[in-house]
């Protein structure tokens, strides 16, 4: 192998390895990309994740509180029920005392 033939076959090996190079540092720069975009993803999926987690827990405290506050408004509600019958009878009550005593005058 003369001088020049080996320059030349130097010269395709080294022109062969930059190409390999480039491709490879292209790869790997596309790779970082796609991991990155994963990355980003992963993080954005994780934060929409947990406020929708966050959300759900804030609704359900919502509805346990109103449920609660239902129940006992209810039994309220009951109570004066209760209540208001109680003086509606002492009202009938005292409304018969008074006819009555209404009716005794009358006949005095």
């Amino acid at each position: 192998m003369s001088l020049m033939e080996r320059n030349k076959l130097f010269n395709r090996i080294k022109l062969v390895a930059i190409i390999a190079l480039i491709i490879v540092v292209v790869g790997v720069v596309i790779y970082l990309i796609y991991g990155f975009a994963l990355i980003w993803q992963a993080m954005a999926a994780t934060v929409t994740i947990t406020v929708l987690a966050i959300l759900a827990i804030l609704f359900l405290c919502l509805s346990i509180y109103l449920w609660i506050k239902n129940l006992m408004l209810k039994r309220e509600l009951d109570k004066q029920g209760n209540e208001l019958e109680k003086t509606s009878n002492k009202l009938k009550n005292c409304n018969r005392r008074l006819r009555e005593k209404r009716a005794s005058d009358k006949e005095s």
